[in-house]
């Protein structure tokens, strides 16, 4: 027995015959490795925000005394608002309805509530061209026709003036009887998102600001569960923002709502719990967690110098898969996107994730896609579980890492814009423009090097796949004149225009006759900051490639020109083979081997326009200036060589080279520049 207890009682522990290793230890050997090349060159990569990414992270990179991040559901809200101990039922599973048609938007809800949704982003615009087709309260009720408002929450998203938009929903939210503390929902003010997409609000902007404020009075008085403002960060990644500056200006953007509402006349505690803010998700897995950890501490700390009880100073946070990210040319890789953001939003907390359906590019989603996108969520919640975890990543040292150097950064950009005189001026100014543009032209420049590759698009295209159609995202002739009755409206004073503009809803008046008493000749406009896809500049040579083949019958094509033995050529091949096909340029494959008239002969076999040369550089030294030669003879257009060869290069052009292709050159403006030469 003695013995029994005294083997129960002894710990085996795998370690203890091996001395520790440190990281001067593993640097040794990384050296070794790395044979001389500059560590922080080759292993150390770097964000947008100028955030250093370490191939491998320690304690010793998250040194701070105790735990800054603190517990989950406690400050500093890094780690979630969610009390560890508490029942976990996962993120919110939000669905983006944008059809133009009220009805079939209604139709697509419906379903979409039956299979797995929780809630619902009502995308409105009246003219139909960028949301629902909503101009009254009977349009609105149509598109919600069914829903259950107190149990399915809505957010909406208005494409131009979002008071008009709120105004007709509260109209069908009493129309339905739906007790006010039983809607849970967000009237998706944001009057900032209109101005830096449409460049131009309909008033100056301290009005505009106190016509905001002025419904968050009417919202926490009457509807005491549901939110004003949804801060649409996402907007700023989609014009190209590095992850910092999204959450700088989300943070900025929310700190002007917060002075025009406590101005207004709620307190602290009153205004903070208008705010929520929706931010991109996108397919770098550890930033997007980075992100939404970050936020939430920033977040936190600006309610608190605000003088927010702790309870105020959480807020819900939405992960919308980045727009920017989709690529309309092989689209079902955006499945692998989409999944990819959705697990990094929901295993860092967020309280809802928007996951758009794979074919959201090419234009309205189909029912395949937006099932495939409702199904996403479903099975990492379900199936995988990922809702049973409350912040997974925390304690992780990269990530805590990361999380750090985030907020350092987000924190520097608003304290900036701050400087400025507060957001709606930094965004007249240009500053945000400004600083925004500086790091797309960067991102532009490593997309069209292929530093930043995009799968099926710059990397791994197939020229021979079959068109994803899709029907257009948009109706026509959906606009309507002003109709029914409007009177004078009040200045902004504790809900007394919101209220207005609800009584002249129910009257029958549509939001082009709001729009009209809205609208004043002292109005404010900036530069509107554009909304990208990463792939475009791609796409659009795809694009050429497609009327290349409607004019001539066929793609553009390339003769890839092996010289040599299998092993000498098959590596620059395939790199020559995937470059071109990227632009829609078709790459026909010689056979290989060093007989110059046979090369000559499968070339014109080909009847391709342009010619690579593809084989070692050994090979090079020997036959490739014959060969390119003899290809010009026969009438190549254009002879590229696949490879760099140190010290052949003016020789090699002399024979007829005209370009080089290799890793690290400006793949797009190669492309660009023979689809010239197709035209010419």
């Amino acid at each position: 027995m003695g013995k029994d207890m005294e083997h129960v009682e002894t710990e085996l522990t795998l370690t203890a015959d091996f001395s520790e290793a440190t990281h001067d230890q593993w640097l040794k050997l990384v050296d070794k490795i790395l044979g001389g090349a500059p560590f922080d060159k080759k292993l150390v990569s770097h964000t947008y925000d100028g955030i250093a990414l370490q191939p491998l992270y320690t304690r010793a990179d998250w040194t701070a005394e105790g735990d800054p991040s603190g517990l989950p559901g406690g400050a500093p809200f890094t780690r979630g608002g969610k009390v560890l101990g508490t029942s976990v039922n996962g993120w919110d599973i939000r669905q983006c309805h944008s059809h133009p048609d009220p009805v079939t938007a209604n139709k697509q809800i419906l379903e979409d509530l039956e299979h797995g949704v929780t809630s619902i982003t009502l995308k409105v615009d009246p003219s139909g061209a960028n949301g629902v087709a909503v101009q009254s309260v009977a349009d609105l009720s149509r598109a919600l026709e069914g829903v259950y408002l107190d149990l399915a929450p809505i957010t909406l998203e208005p494409a131009g003036l979002p008071l008009p938009v709120a105004a007709l929903f509260m109209n069908v939210l009493d129309n339905r009887g739906v007790a006010p503390e039983k809607f849970t929902g967000n009237f998706g003010i944001d009057g900032f998102a209109g101005l830096v997409t449409n460049g131009k609000l309909t008033t100056n902007i301290q009005t505009g600001l106190a016509r905001m404020a002025d419904t968050a009075v009417l919202v926490a008085r009457t509807y005491p569960n549901a939110r004003t403002f949804n801060v649409r960060a996402s907007i700023y990644h989609s014009a190209g923002a590095a992850d910092a500056q999204e959450l700088g200006c989300a943070l900025a953007t929310a700190t002007e709502y917060l002075r025009a509402m406590t101005t207004a006349g709620l307190d602290i505690n009153a205004a903070c719990a208008e705010i929520a803010f929706t931010v991109a998700a996108h397919m770098d897995f550890f930033l997007t967690i980075a992100k939404v950890r970050s936020l939430r501490r920033l977040w936190g700390r600006i309610a608190e110098a605000c003088g927010a009880d702790v309870e105020n100073r959480t807020v819900p946070i939405t992960g919308y898969t980045a727009p920017g990210m989709m690529s309309r040319r092989d689209p079902w890789v955006n499945i692998l996107r989409t999944t990819v953001a959705c697990f990094a939003a929901g295993i860092a907390g967020a309280d809802a994730v928007t996951v758009l359906p794979f074919d959201a590019a090419i234009g309205l989603p189909s029912d395949l896609a937006r099932r495939i996108a409702r199904n996403t969520q479903v099975a990492l919640q379900e199936e995988a579980g990922l809702n049973r975890v409350i912040d997974p990543a925390g304690g992780a040292w990269m990530f805590e890492r990361l999380t750090d150097e985030l907020a350092e950064k987000a924190w520097a950009f608003f304290q900036e814009i701050e400087k400025q005189g507060g957001m709606a001026e930094a965004l007249v100014s240009d500053f945000v423009g400004e600083r925004i543009a500086a790091v797309r032209v960067e991102r532009t420049k490593n997309i069209d090097r292929r530093k930043d590759p995009i799968t099926g698009v710059s990397e791994f295209p197939n020229i021979h796949e079959t068109p994803v159609n899709a029907a257009p995202a948009s109706i026509a002739g959906a606009t309507r004149k002003p109709s029914g009755k409007m009177q004078t409206l009040p200045m902004p004073s504790d809900g007394a225009l919101i209220k207005a503009l609800v009584n002249a809803g129910r009257g029958g008046a549509n939001i082009a006759a709001m729009r009209e008493a809205l609208l004043s000749e002292n109005h404010v406009s900036m530069t509107p900051l554009p909304s990208l896809r990463l792939a475009e500049g791609f796409e659009h040579l795809r694009d050429a490639s497609d009327a290349f083949k409607e004019n001539f019958g066929q793609r553009p094509k390339i003769f890839l020109a092996n010289i040599g033995q299998v092993a000498e050529f098959t590596a620059r091949a395939t790199f020559t083979k995937n470059f071109f096909e990227a632009g829609g340029i078709e790459a026909v494959t010689g056979a290989g081997g060093t007989d110059t008239a046979a090369i000559v002969q499968d070339f014109k076999d080909s009847h391709a326009s342009f010619a690579a040369l593809c084989s070692s550089d050994e090979v090079y030294a020997e036959q490739a200036m014959i060969v390119a030669a003899a290809l010009r003879d026969s009438g190549a257009a254009v002879i590229y060589l696949a490879g760099r060869p140190a010290g052949q290069e003016e020789a090699l052009k002399a024979a007829g080279v005209d370009d080089f292709v290799f890793i690290g050159c400006d793949v797009h403006a190669i492309l660009a520049d023979a689809h010239k030469r197709l035209r010419a």
